[in-house]
């Protein structure tokens, strides 16, 4: 008989494979006999990438959703109690009568994908099941007409200069760009220029969801974290390749230039580019850092049946 314990390890274990703001894997877990406990990592800060800490908070959220969705794959139910220190903890319940195990089997499989895509794009059946995979968490997708795709590509270009020019931006990006495989984000190419079927140049195939909701707050940005993670493993499932686009959120002008994109008063958190993938082989995994760097069990807890 597994113990409990064993199954919150399995989860802070499959949550390491979470998508993060530059790799940074910014998370923390404190685990008990019955609970788990997430908290930010504070040696793993962006002060000038993520100065206001809102995409370390994304991060973070989108690891709880992966925990959440391991333990439910284990038959198990979950209370996810929210709070500021921890952001939330997990307390066991009981065993379900049966085991959801759909989104887990992406989990591993997940992986961001800069590459270009293949000329077809989604259909509106899928982006659709994926606005549904965010709603589910409360937060809201505008998906990207072609028409507005120039707006789109000048909000992301804003958001490159921004960045160049924003001191220790660049020398921050390239710290975790050239991190070690124990602790290093990567960032494999440079910010994607956007091209589409608006500008009959290149990458027609991608399709853009601008994850956005009605407030600003820590816990918005958390939550944000979850609808993401629910957006790209649903994604994965449907044989779609997706990459988080965090530069146009960085800076408040290019955030704001996303807010009018999507023509009502909201907060932006994120855009997902998303596409089929012209290879069939994935692209080159990122290290995970060590479980031992990221997980802490209290005394008194095993992992061990």
């Amino acid at each position: 008989m597994t113990t409990r314990t064993a199954v919150l390890a399995h989860a802070a274990r499959l949550a390491r494979h979470a998508p993060s703001i530059l790799n940074t894997q910014p998370w923390q877990w404190r685990i008990g006999r019955h609970t788990a406990e997430l908290r930010p990592d504070p040696t793993r800060l962006l002060p000038h990438v993520d100065p206001r800490q809102q995409l370390i908070l994304l991060s973070c959220g989108a690891a709880l959703h992966h925990a959440t969705v391991a333990i439910h794959a284990l038959g198990w139910d979950v209370l996810v109690e929210r709070g500021h220190d921890p952001l939330a903890r997990l307390v066991l319940g009981s065993p379900a009568d049966q085991c959801d195990t759909g989104l887990a089997a992406a989990i591993t499989h997940r992986h961001t994908d800069r590459r270009p895509f293949r000329a077809q794009a989604p259909g509106d059946e899928i982006i659709a099941e994926l606005r549904r995979a965010a709603a589910a968490h409360g937060m809201h997708t505008h998906p990207v007409r072609r028409d507005e795709i120039p707006l789109l590509a000048a909000t992301t270009a804003r958001a490159a200069s921004d960045a160049a020019h924003r001191p220790g931006h660049t020398a921050e990006v390239a710290h975790w760009a050239t991190g070690t495989p124990s602790g290093g984000g990567l960032r494999p190419v440079p910010m994607r220029a956007l091209h589409g079927p608006a500008t009959g140049d290149g990458d027609i195939g991608a399709r853009y969801l601008i994850l956005h909701g009605p407030g600003d707050t820590p816990a918005d940005w958390f939550r944000a974290g979850e609808a993401l993670s629910a957006v790209l493993l649903t994604a994965t499932l449907r044989g779609i390749a997706c990459s988080p686009m965090s530069e146009p959120v960085e800076a408040p002008w290019p955030r704001g230039l996303l807010a009018t994109l999507v023509g009502e008063p909201c907060h932006p958190y994120l855009v997902v580019r998303c596409g089929y993938p012209v290879d069939d082989e994935p692209p080159p995994a990122t290290p995970r850092r060590p479980e031992a760097e990221t997980t802490t069990y209290l005394m008194g807890a095993s992992t061990h049946p």
